[in-house]
């Protein structure tokens, strides 16, 4: 296969996966984001690169929002939202944190291409991202979880696009939280 055809092929596969996401799903994660305190956001490898990505785009559009792991990343408090990205959204620390949120009065939100309806119940707002990772069977020419990361990427940052236009927020808005000290 010629690169040019992969490319295509990629481009088309991530245009299908980003047509499936449940439009009602993704306005609950935006509504849960606009009403955050501060917003936390945990990922591990690629998944965890995506939500560094979207922890900068939320922080130009004026939130409050922490990358969990960071060394400046301060505690959570009531009324936080705990945003995990994760294609199978297991794992212990994802659930001790889950229960720590709840115990804090935080709320969750879960990011996964895991269809596990008694996982998606642990979580106050889940957005099922219909792609291939390491831990399922979907058809993709792509490695490992490449599919759900950059289609991840994508559909979240359409979501910010939408807090930014719901709220009037400019360009230039955005520009002005953009990093200066170059």
């Amino acid at each position: 296969m010629k690169i040019n055809e992969i490319l295509s092929t990629v481009s088309k596969e991530a245009t299908e996966v980003c047509s499936r996401v449940s439009s009602t799903e993704l306005e609950q994660l935006a509504q849960e984001v606009e009403k955050a305190g501060s917003i936390f956001i945990y990922g591990n490898g690629r998944s965890g690169l995506v939500g560094k990505m979207i922890a900068m785009r939320l922080m130009h559009s004026g939130y409050r929002v922490h990358v969990v792991g960071e060394t400046t990343t301060p505690a959570l408090e009531a009324g936080d939202l705990l945003i995990v990205l994760s294609g199978s959204g297991k794992g212990q620390t994802v659930g001790s944190m889950t229960d720590k949120v709840a115990d804090i009065g935080g709320r969750t939100a879960l990011v996964t291409a895991s269809p596990d309806e008694a996982l998606k119940a642990q979580f106050d707002s889940v957005l099922f991202i219909e792609a291939s990772t390491k831990s399922n069977d979907i058809p993709t020419i792509q490695p490992l979880g490449n599919q759900f990361d950059q289609s991840m990427h994508l559909i979240l940052d359409a979501m910010v696009i939408h807090l930014n236009a719901v709220s009037g927020k400019s360009r230039e808005a955005l520009k002005s939280k953009h990093f200066n000290l170059e």
